[in-house]
C-alpha cells in the first residue's frame, strides 16, 4: 500500500524540490506545484510541462524587466568587451567578488606568461590594485594591454563603482554628505559646492569618471589633494577627507 505524506508536507516537499531547479515568482510557483500534485495523466503531464515552461519564461522576462542601477553602463561595457570571457561576466549585470578574483587570477597568469612580474593587492580603502614590478619593455607593454583587455576589461571599474556607490547616486552629493557627517565642512555644504570646488581645482576623485592608469586600475593618492582646502580650512589631503572622496558611503 502506497504511503502518502499529509497534504501540507507534500506541498512543502514539492516546493523545496522545485526551488532547487529555478526560483520563479511565488504566484506561478504555487500554481505549478498545485497542478503537479493533481492525479497524473498524460494530459495533465503535458499541462505541467506547459506551465513550467511559461513560469520559466516569465521568470526570465521579469529579470530582464528589472535592470539594475548600472544597466546602461553594463550595456556599453558588454558592447565594447574585447573577449568572450569579459563579456560572459558582464552579462550577469552584477559583478561579484568571486568574479573579480577570477578575472584577477586570469590577468596575473597572462602577465606572468609574458614575463611581467605583477600582483593584485588591497589598498587602505579596501579596493584592489594591480602592482607591476620593474620597467616594461615595449613588447611587454603591448602584452600587458592585451592581457587586461582579454581578462579584465571594465570588470574592475564596474566592481569599484558598485562597491563605492551601489545605487549609482550622484557622486558629488555622496561625497559632500560624507564630509558634512565627518564635520570637515560646514553644515549645508552640497554636492554642487563640492563639484564647484573640484572644477575650480581641475580634479575629481569619482571612480566612475577617472581613467585607469597604465596598469588598468584606478589609483588614488592623497598627495594629489594637497593643494585643495575645503571650506572651514581642512585640507582634502586629510585622511578622513580623502576617504570621503573615495568611499563616501563606507564612512560613518
Amino acid at each position: 500500500m502506497e504511503r502518502r505524506l499529509p497534504a501540507a508536507r507534500r506541498r512543502q516537499a514539492a516546493l523545496q524540490h522545485h526551488s532547487l531547479i529555478r526560483p520563479v515568482s511565488p504566484l506561478y510557483c504555487d500554481n505549478m506545484v498545485i497542478t503537479q500534485l493533481m492525479p497524473a495523466s498524460r494530459t495533465l503531464r503535458s499541462l505541467c510541462v506547459i506551465l513550467l515552461s511559461i513560469a520559466l519564461l516569465c521568470g526570465c522576462s521579469q529579470a530582464a524587466q528589472q535592470p539594475g542601477p548600472y544597466a546602461s553602463q553594463y550595456a556599453v561595457a558588454i558592447h565594447d568587451a574585447q573577449s568572450d570571457y569579459v563579456r560572459s561576466i558582464l552579462q550577469s549585470g552584477q559583478i561579484t567578488s568571486a568574479d573579480l578574483k577570477d578575472a584577477e587570477q586570469h590577468t596575473i597568469g597572462c602577465l606572468l606568461s609574458a614575463g611581467i612580474n605583477a600582483s593584485y593587492g588591497t589598498n587602505e580603502w579596501g579596493l584592489d590594485e594591480l602592482t607591476i614590478m620593474g620597467v616594461l619593455t615595449r613588447t611587454q607593454s603591448g602584452a600587458q594591454q592585451q592581457c587586461l583587455d582579454a581578462w579584465m576589461g571594465p570588470i574592475m571599474q564596474l566592481y569599484v563603482d558598485q562597491f563605492t556607490n551601489p545605487n549609482n547616486q550622484d557622486w558629488n552629493t555622496l561625497v559632500a554628505a560624507c564630509l558634512v557627517r565627518k564635520g570637515l565642512v560646514p553644515s549645508g555644504f552640497t554636492g554642487q559646492d563640492y563639484s564647484n570646488l573640484m572644477s575650480t581645482e581641475g580634479m575629481s576623485f569619482n571612480s566612475s569618471t577617472m581613467a585607469p592608469d597604465n596598469t588598468g586600475t584606478y589609483s588614488y593618492s592623497s598627495s594629489d589633494a594637497t593643494q585643495i582646502v575645503l571650506p572651514g580650512g581642512v585640507s582634502l589631503s586629510d585622511p578622513e577627507a580623502t576617504a570621503c572622496t573615495i568611499i563616501p558611503l563606507q564612512q560613518s
